[in-house]
């Protein structure tokens, strides 16, 4: 249902009339003060009658107002509790939160299942944490082949971090062509560790390229925080 489509008026009387939908986009307005006045408490009180009734968008931002103390006191707890009614319900937003929580708590095989609820849904933030799954120890023996195929998948939606892991997976099985291919990808979009490899690599002439453009890479590394970047350009400039 396209919000857009419906004046405050008809918002406000369909969920008068009990609709759950227009009740929950009432329930937003207040939260984010848009075309009302900002209530953030009466937003979450909102949200938590439709959760209670199982609608599972509420049940989702209820759990990250109270996660983060959101117009409403904040309650870990609670947070969990609603995170994972959500996320039994497939919802893939509530799927990477639990997700996360479980992985923080070291259930790495519930957390691998809620992250494949999510990556199912095309959420590429979980194809990329269940790369990292398989990539460790989590889960048992580490499967960098399994864990290169999500990081691939999230890779090929552009997602950056991703992007850096496939090309250093790639490096580590000496297959420079590919690893500069995805280490170029995530230069571009901005990550640091993605063009500190760039340019130590063109450095190291393992991969072709122009000492400018190598120099280029390895100080946008070091604007970037790359201690290794810029500790290379100092002893460069010092010879």
């Amino acid at each position: 249902m396209e919000q857009q489509q419906y004046s405050l008026e008809e918002i406000v009387r369909y969920a008068e009339q009990g609709s759950v939908d227009f009740k929950y986009l009432l329930a937003t307005k207040y939260r984010n003060g848009d075309g009302v006045e900002m209530d953030k408490a009466k937003a979450a009180q909102m949200y938590r009658e439709l959760a209670d009734q199982g609608d599972s968008y509420s049940q989702y931002d209820l759990a990250f107002m109270l996660d983060n103390g959101e117009g409403i006191l904040q309650d870990r707890d609670e947070s969990e509790k609603y995170f994972k009614l959500a996320a039994d319900q497939e919802d893939s937003d509530a799927c990477l939160c639990y997700g996360g929580i479980l992985f923080e708590r070291g259930e790495y095989k519930d957390a691998e299942r809620y992250f494949l609820t999510a990556a199912m849904k095309g959420d590429v933030k979980a194809e990329y944490n269940i790369g990292l799954l398989y990539l460790g120890e989590y889960l048992g023996e580490p499967d960098k082949a399994k864990a290169l195929e999500w990081f691939e998948s999230a890779a090929d939606k552009e997602f950056v971090l991703a992007e850096s892991m496939v090309g250093s997976l790639y490096m580590e099985a000496n297959d420079l062509k590919k690893a500069e291919a995805y280490f170029r990808k995530a230069a571009e979009h901005g990550e640091p560790t993605a063009q500190y490899n760039l340019g130590a690599l063109a450095l190291s002439g393992q991969i072709k390229m122009e000492y400018v453009e190598a120099i280029e890479w390895l100080t946008k590394a070091a604007q970037n925080g790359m201690q290794p970047a810029y500790e290379i350009l100092m002893k460069l400039n010092s010879q």
